[in-house]
């Protein structure tokens, strides 16, 4: 009977741990809602790279329409100018700080095409992120909150792209 509660009470700190550590992972699916309207725009992709810095990349437009897909981004500057917003990198080079700060990367905002310091704060429990672009102080920007998309609902709600493909048109 010892060891069964032994076994038992393992089994439960190693799931805790798990979900612990899926909390403080920023790498995901996140949803991207409309400030006007408070409906999801996008899914964005965030990815950690070979190097450790997180990027993020704009997976599904929603509407998934075809017009909505063939959006470029005008606006946008250097490399990124008229470059289709599917699979358009909006996020580069955030680098963890602490726990659930992560810093020191770009957000491109596809609206107005300039770049912003970027901030991501991550809740506790790892559902939601505070997206933070700013000119000099963070303070003085403009936050968006993103939520996760869980993993089930992210091919019964949101079937994703071929990434592939659409990086193939940012050529």
């Amino acid at each position: 009977m010892k060891l069964i509660y032994m076994i038992l009470l393992c089994l439960l700190n190693f799931q805790a741990m798990s979900g612990m550590a899926y909390a403080a992972e920023l790498a995901g699916l996140w949803q991207e809602y409309n400030d006007d309207t408070g409906k999801v725009e996008a899914l964005i992709r965030i990815e950690k790279t070979g190097n450790g810095n997180y990027e993020g990349v704009i997976e599904k437009l929603i509407p998934d329409t075809v017009e909505k897909n063939a959006t470029r981004c005008t606006l946008c500057t250097g490399s990124l100018h008229n470059r289709p917003l599917l699979g358009l990198r909006i996020l580069s080079n955030l680098q963890r700080r602490d726990h659930h700060t992560f810093e020191g990367g770009e957000i491109t905002d596809p609206d107005d095409g300039k770049v912003y310091r970027c901030k991501i704060s991550l809740s506790e429990n790892g559902s939601t992120i505070e997206v933070t672009g700013y000119l000099n102080f963070n303070w003085i920007g403009h936050s968006e909150v993103w939520r996760r998309v869980r993993p089930e609902a992210t091919y019964q709600s949101y079937p994703r792209q071929n990434r592939h493909a659409a990086y193939a048109h940012n050529g």
